[in-house]
């Protein structure tokens, strides 16, 4: 046994068993540490809540290079008309877009201030559309209006209009598009 630990003990003996103390104890640490490790129970995983989703959904369709005779002349509009449903809509209160792109042709044909501005048009188009469509969360009507000989650049308007309450839903009527 080395000497340099306790050097010039006088008692052999006295270091042979302080020795054997030191190493004892560290088997005796050792044995300890392992025999926690094994039975620790290994940390419970982080409760997962169910996860929820929200779900938003819409539809839209486009009327290309449609004829308005507005503001002296006939212009060719772009219309691009999306809108969102109510949150929890049932299947049978999905709207057939047929009447709407119906109404909103009727709308334009039969618009009768000539010289409004093309924003307030759209407004008032909007605004028509979420009131007789209950099922409507929103609409957006983006009217672009192309060049013509009045205005040689392209031109738009964008409108979004968003119900501020929910609006009583119309009885269901049957879609006849979807039956068949």
């Amino acid at each position: 046994m080395p000497n340099h630990i306790f050097p010039k003990s006088k008692n052999a003996n006295l270091t042979r068993l302080t020795y054997r103390l030191l190493f004892a104890s560290l088997i005796l640490i050792c044995v300890n540490c392992a025999t926690h490790a094994q039975s620790a129970k290994p940390p419970k995983p982080a409760q997962r809540s169910k996860a929820t989703s929200a779900l938003a959904e819409g539809f839209y369709f486009l009327m290309n290079d449609y004829k308005m005779e507005h503001q002296g002349e006939v212009n060719t509009l772009n219309i691009k008309l999306s809108y969102e449903y109510n949150a929890g809509i049932a299947d049978q209160e999905y709207p057939d877009f047929i009447p709407i792109r119906k109404d909103v042709d009727a709308f334009l044909r039969e618009y009768p201030n000539e010289t409004a501005f093309w924003e307030i048009v759209n407004k008032q188009l909007t605004a028509k559309l979420l009131e007789k469509y209950p099922a409507l969360a929103s609409v957006t009507c983006d009217l672009q209006v192309t060049p013509s000989s009045k205005y040689s650049f392209t031109r738009g308007s964008t409108v979004t209009r968003t119900r501020t309450r929910l609006a009583e839903a119309a009885p269901a009527r049957e879609n006849s598009r979807r039956t068949k």
